[in-house]
């Protein structure tokens, strides 16, 4: 797994790249949020994108952010195209909790909206 930080509209956009599993760098991913949550970022959007596998330390990080930024009225979205890592997704029910999208081109038009 390899991840880029971007800033975009106002979020700190995680794009991940490769299998999130146990064996990858989900506890250095887990630490940065961690320190970026205390920076005072507070709302963040996982890219996934080309995110290939997905596995419960996947999820154990979505998991975390979410319970970090909602002490700070803060706010987690999901990027997942319609694949295999979008059902595992749907299937742990992780989309009833942190609100998923399509595609960037979706989330921020939705954002839009909400602002108007």
């Amino acid at each position: 797994m390899k991840y880029e930080l971007e800033q975009k509209g106002g979020f700190t956009m995680i794009h991940i790249i490769g299998n999130i599993d146990s064996t990858s760098k989900t506890k250095q991913l887990d630490q940065e949020i961690s320190a970026l949550v205390e920076k005072g970022n507070h709302h963040f959007i996982f890219n996934l994108k080309r995110t290939t596998y997905l596995d419960s330390a996947g999820i154990s990080i979505f998991i975390h952010c979410l319970c970090d930024v909602q002490q700070n009225n803060g706010s987690v979205f999901i990027i997942a195209e319609d694949n295999q890592v979008r059902r595992v997704l749907e299937m742990v029910g992780i989309n009833r909790l942190i609100k998923t999208y399509n595609s960037e081109k979706e989330f921020f038009e939705a954002q839009k909206v909400e602002a108007s």
